[in-house]
């Protein structure tokens, strides 16, 4: 089954005094992979900026501009049309508990998910903490645990955007028992690690045509690597497995590898930020559904 969506990123700044220099880096676009193929992708932007496009270290697009011409106002736009394919969501694991747990404690597959396997300022979490957790039993296979995790985190954190920011730790984030995408995210990654699976933080757009939360800006959702499986994609926002519905644009090992903007400017005074995104199905693609 396939779907082709529309994804739209805009972002309005406005700034009390003039930027005289300005460099702006975006990691917005959606990627290509085994599950999606960008068709098209549009970049509008008010600047008199030199527009480059580059890769960051895990091989996302990144889109960045620069300009020394002083201005008050900026306006970015990027429109994307991507053909989703429905990801395999399995219901177990080809290997047995005893070949997974051999798997996750091998020196081999440590070097090879190292990345995902330590700690940061965003994923680790204090000693005092881990009791409040949910830890993987012996016998529980892999994929069962971390579907067990998704809903466990999405129990224990209430959606709310005002007491966390883009810095807020997962031990911050326990404490407070509240967080935004980020912070589920940040959380099943830091459990997960603790539990000797790789995890990462993955970033993109979620389909606004349904209930879900975490639509109104960029999305985040955890990736867990299960032996015999893979990379599986996992949302504790919303306690749903990544499916056709998740658009992804980056991946890293935590918030600080796919922040969707970066910038330096030379300026005085204070800005406004005005964001947001829009993803649907194509009009063509639903009417041929129905």
């Amino acid at each position: 089954m396939k779907t082709e969506y529309e994804v739209k990123y805009y972002t309005h700044n406005t700034y009390e005094d003039p930027v005289k220099e300005a460099f702006f880096s975006f990691q917005i676009t959606p990627c290509q992979d085994d599950t999606q193929r960008v068709l098209s992708v549009e970049f509008q932007h008010t600047l008199p900026a030199q527009e480059f496009h580059h890769q960051n270290p895990f091989g996302f697009d990144v889109t960045s501009l620069y300009t020394a011409q002083p201005f008050r106002e900026f306006r970015f736009e990027m429109t994307a049309l991507v053909e989703k394919t429905r990801p395999f969501l399995p219901t177990g694991t080809p290997l047995t508990v005893a070949e997974e747990q051999r798997a996750l404690c091998a020196y081999d597959f440590f070097i090879d998910h190292h990345l995902y396997l330590g700690t940061g300022h965003y994923t680790h979490i204090e000693d005092g903490l881990r009791r409040r957790l949910l830890f993987r039993e012996e016998k529980q296979p892999v994929y069962d645990y971390l579907v067990q995790l998704n809903r466990f985190i999405h129990q224990m954190l209430e959606f709310d955007p005002e007491p966390t920011h883009v810095h807020t730790t997962v031990s911050e984030v326990i404490q407070l028992g509240r967080g935004v995408c980020q912070d589920y995210t940040h959380l099943f990654i830091g459990i997960a690690r603790l539990n000797k699976i790789p995890c990462r933080y993955a970033s993109g757009y979620l389909n606004q045509g349904l209930n879900l939360t975490g639509t109104a800006v960029m999305h985040a959702w955890a990736e867990a690597f299960v032996p015999g499986l893979g990379w599986q994609g996992f949302d504790p926002t919303n306690n749903l497995l990544a499916d056709l519905n998740f658009i992804k644009a980056a991946h890293g090992a935590d918030y600080g590898d796919c922040s969707p903007l970066r910038g330096v400017l030379k300026t005085t005074g204070g800005h406004k930020t005005a964001y947001g995104v829009t993803i649907h199905p194509t009009p063509m693609v639903g009417a041929a559904q129905q």
